[in-house]
This record gives C-alpha cells, structure tokens and sequence, in this order.
C-alpha cells in the first residue's frame, strides 16, 4: 500500500515538473513573445501616423506648388483650363511686354459663363481690370458679349477671396437673376424690341433742331444723323426724346441701338 501511495506521489511530482518545464519553456517566452509584439504593433501605429502626415504635407505642399501661377506656362495652363472648363473658346490672348505675369484676354461668352470664369480667376488669385463688354450675338434667350479684360496674376492662391467667389458662384446657380446680358426690352404691345437698350450706359441729355437739323448731345458731345456713334455704329434717327443707331454685323445683320433720357428716380 505503501509502495502504491509513493508510486502516486512520485507521478504528481513529475507531473508537476512537467508542467513547471512547460511553463518555463514555452509560455514564459510566448508572453515574452506577445508583449514585444505589443511594443512593436504600438511603435508601428505611431511610425504610421507620422509617415501619413509627411505624405499629407509633401502632397499638400505639391499642390501648393502646382497652384502656384510663378511662371509663364502655368499661367497660362490655368487660364486655358478655366476658359475650357467653361466652354469659353479665347479668341485671343495678348501678354504686356513689361510684365510676363499680365494679360489681355478676349472672348465672347454669355453672362452666367463669364461669372464663372470670373469666380475661377478669383480662386486662383487673378486680378481682373479694364473689362469693356461689346455687343456680340444678339439673340433673345442668352445673347453673348465679346469681352476684353485684363488679367494680372497675384502670386499663391489664398482663402482672401472666399466671400466674393461665394457671391459668384450663389448668382450662377440661382436661376432667377438678372441676365444684364440681355438687354432686348418689350414695345408697348408686348413684343420683343431687338433694338438694345444703351440708355443706361450713356447720357442722352438733349434732342434740338438747328435750322432744321435735328441734333442730339449724348455724353456732352453733339451728334447729328449721319454721325458715326463710338463704335457702336451710325447714327440714323433723332427722334423726339430717342436716338437710334444702327451697325451693320459681322454676319450682314443689322443691329439697331437706341438711346433715351434717363427716368427720373426722385421721390416727390
């Protein structure tokens, strides 16, 4: 019995030993094993986040660089650009011999374009001035205007301009503005006058006869039938309180002008 009960002991003692060896060799430096795993996950996720930010700056900085207008190429690439995403073909494009970095520009585009161009050039810090707008195609719907503007590049883009290119870009979507465009205005039948309306844009302040002549002062200058008008045209009618100019079109249209006294906005 003596022998049976020690034979017992014997066995959970070298049971045991197994399991303290096993221990020892094997999950010892599993646990070892796990925790520098742990480490190494750890300092990855912190190389990983660092490197993700080093990307983000070098592609920020790249697109810093690409939109930044300091050459003449680039300049022109996103002139180019801004006008072909608009669906606006630049007839032509003229540099200033004393900076490389200014531009007249001329095209013929419809309002709601041209605002869009305009919000482009805003966002690429490009200054526009000198902008003249000419009658082009006169249609009903959407007429065009042949644009000249110069444009003078600023240096980086910025977020100066957030409000104005806001403003522009809150007028292209709104479908209830104003086209300024579109000046062909309705005769007291309801019908559409083709004649376009430059009352606004030039003072007519008096209709006289000389000696039988009817003679008109527009912009404090006389002007009599026959008279050559800036370039809008001749001069073909002096009528009581309205002067009608006429140009003959690049198509072999006609285009009929006319020009009348300002209404009066005071209140009585």
């Amino acid at each position: 019995m003596k022998n049976y009960i020690l034979e017992i002991l014997t066995t959970i003692i070298m049971l045991a030993s197994a399991v303290f060896l096993f221990f020892n060799a094997y999950y010892n430096p599993l646990i070892s094993y796990q925790n520098d795993i742990d480490k190494l996950s750890k300092h990855y996720q912190k190389e990983k986040i660092k490197l993700e930010q080093d990307i983000k700056k070098q592609e920020d900085d790249k697109k810093l660089e690409d939109n930044t207008l300091n050459s003449v190429p680039k300049i022109l690439k996103a002139i180019n650009n801004t006008c072909k995403d608009s669906d606006v073909i630049i007839r032509k494009l003229t540099p200033f011999p004393d900076n490389p970095f200014k531009f007249q520009i001329n095209l013929q585009t419809t309002y709601f374009k041209f605002l869009k161009i305009l919000s482009e050039f805003e966002k690429l810090n490009i200054n526009m001035e000198n902008i003249s707008l000419d009658e082009y195609e006169t249609t009903l719907d959407n007429p065009k205007k042949a644009i000249t503007l110069v444009v003078k590049v600023t240096g980086k883009v910025d977020d100066k301009r957030d409000e104005v290119i806001k403003r522009l870009q809150k007028i292209i979507m709104s479908n209830s503005s104003k086209n300024p465009f579109q000046t062909n205005m309705l005769d007291e039948k309801g019908v559409v006058v083709r004649a376009i309306n430059l009352t606004y844009i030039y003072n007519l302040s008096s209709v006289t006869l000389v000696k039988g002549k009817p003679f008109a002062t527009i912009d404090d200058r006389d002007y009599y039938i026959g008279d050559k008008f800036l370039d809008k045209g001749v001069i073909k009618k002096i009528e009581k309180g309205r002067v009608r100019i006429y140009k003959r079109l690049s198509n072999g249209t006609e285009q009929e002008y006319f020009i009348g006294f300002k209404r009066s906005h005071n209140k009585k």
